[in-house]
């Protein structure tokens, strides 16, 4: 009688430890948490310099650094002769998140004459550009950046006296991915504002807006098309027009390792006008036909 008595109440215990189990709530496992999106981290990134003489949206890294040095060179004139070159060594920083500081020296020479006579300078010159991103292209579909770049810059002209310039430039870099891993777009709009000297110095400005389409041909090399407008004006505003061009060239960008990339960039001056100056095509404030040849590297 005992056995029967203990085993039923070993089936009476078990019963009941297993009706108390179905009333117990169901412990979830804890979702993984979600990798946090900012407008500095992106899941492709696009080189600033694959769009030729506009620029992207992505700033360097927290903490990382790179130099660069970039030539520059303008070439064409009305009459006589014109040809610019300049050379921008640059050393680029990820000061905090988001935020990019670039120091530069500049310096240049012009060889230039009209109606016989010699025009050359030579100009030397620093300046910083500073970059804060304001929207990232993961969280909004775009990049956006905003720049600040102040400079001053001494020009030594053949048979008259030095003088300084002080520019201080505000910018806008957007771009986006059109096609990701192959086709990309950029945008930018620019105001360059001027005092040339001696006192009173006198004022300028300079309003740019460009466009320009990358394609990714194969992985780290890009060629790229775009169209810049640029007018000239004779005060800090837009009231006073001095004149105004648009140009249009090809760009090519090469990934050559991982720390060095080069890119090239041409454009031709396919309209405009100067104020007072019947003929097509702006050759007094802007000249016919820039040239860019930037190589990169980044530690």
């Amino acid at each position: 009688m005992l056995p029967k008595i203990a085993a039923a109440a070993l089936a009476l215990s078990a019963l009941s430890a297993n009706a108390l189990a179905t009333d117990l709530p169901t412990r979830k496992s804890v979702p993984a948490a979600q990798p946090t999106l900012s407008a500095c981290a992106e899941s492709e990134g696009i080189p600033t310099d694959a769009f030729g003489f506009t620029t992207g949206s992505d700033v360097a890294e927290f903490g990382s650094f790179g130099p660069s040095l970039t030539y520059g060179g303008a070439f064409g004139a009305r009459s006589g002769r014109s040809n610019a070159h300049g050379a921008q060594l640059q050393g680029s920083y990820g000061l905090f998140s988001c935020f990019e500081i670039g120091p530069y020296l500049l310096g240049g020479y012009t060889n230039a004459s009209a109606g016989g006579i010699s025009a050359n300078s030579s100009n030397n010159g620093a300046g910083v550009e500073m970059k804060y991103r304001l929207l990232g292209r993961d969280l909004h579909g775009i990049g956006l950046t905003v720049v600040l770049d102040p400079s001053v810059n001494r020009t030594d002209p053949d048979g008259a006296g030095r003088f300084t310039t002080f520019n201080t430039g505000i910018r806008l870099f957007a771009d986006t991915a059109l096609v990701p891993g192959k086709l990309y777009a950029a945008l930018n709009l620019s105001q360059d504002m001027t005092w040339t000297g001696p006192d009173p110095y006198g004022r300028s400005s300079t309003f740019t807006a460009s466009g320009s389409l990358a394609w990714q041909v194969v992985d780290g090399l890009y060629v790229s098309g775009e169209v810049r407008h640029l007018r000239r004006y004779n005060d800090l505003g837009f009231g006073n027009e001095a004149g105004y061009a648009t140009f249009a060239g090809p760009g090519i960008y090469w990934q050559a390792t991982k720390q060095l990339a080069l890119s090239a960039a041409y454009n031709m001056q396919v309209a405009g006008k100067a104020k007072g100056e019947p003929r097509n095509l702006d050759l007094t404030n802007f000249s016919q036909h820039p040239v860019k040849v930037k190589a990169a590297y980044s530690f």
